[in-house]
């Protein structure tokens, strides 16, 4: 489980890296929004590969078209599966995050919290979070069902944000 404060911690250590200085006060790991069309195009070209008549091997084949939507959905889109979310008093930042783990790579996104427009929306179990500002936009999803183990940084970003 990802505990918030140490997420905050590995914001401020990734960008004191970077020698920003501004202190964090909320951090989460969102996920890009998915694209629906995309994960329903792999889920219907799976069911034509061999095997797929099969329960156990259509199911997995099921998951790796959806995975395969995913990643290409970021890569359009210039980012990873997985993002740090990580706000401070003047700022927000987008960092990559790999599969697994919270440690913030990249920077990939950088918003004047001022300046950008934030939409929190809820979506089934999940909350919707979209940035914009000026030409740059991003559309994340995060999670605040207690079962999460991403919930108590999302719910604090969005807390701070919405």
């Amino acid at each position: 489980m990802s505990r918030p404060e140490d997420l905050v911690q590995a914001c401020q250590s990734r960008l004191s890296r970077e020698g920003i200085g501004d202190e964090v006060i909320a951090a989460g790991a969102f996920a890009l929004q998915d694209n629906y069309k995309a994960i329903a195009a792999g889920g219907v070209a799976s069911a034509f590969l061999p095997g797929s008549s099969k329960a156990c091997v259509g199911a997995v084949e099921n998951v790796a078209g959806m995975e395969a939507a995913r990643q290409a959905n970021a890569a359009a889109h210039g980012v990873t599966e997985r993002m740090m979310v990580c706000v401070t008093e003047p700022e927000i930042y987008v960092f990559s995050l790999r599969p697994m783990g919270n440690d913030p790579e990249q920077i990939l996104a950088r918003f004047d919290r001022a300046g950008a427009e934030v939409e929190v929306t809820r979506f089934g179990l999940s909350k919707r979070l979209q940035i914009s500002e000026g030409d740059q936009e991003l559309h994340l999803q995060g999670s605040t069902v207690r079962v999460s183990p991403d919930s108590g940084g999302d719910k604090a970003v969005l807390s701070v944000l919405g």
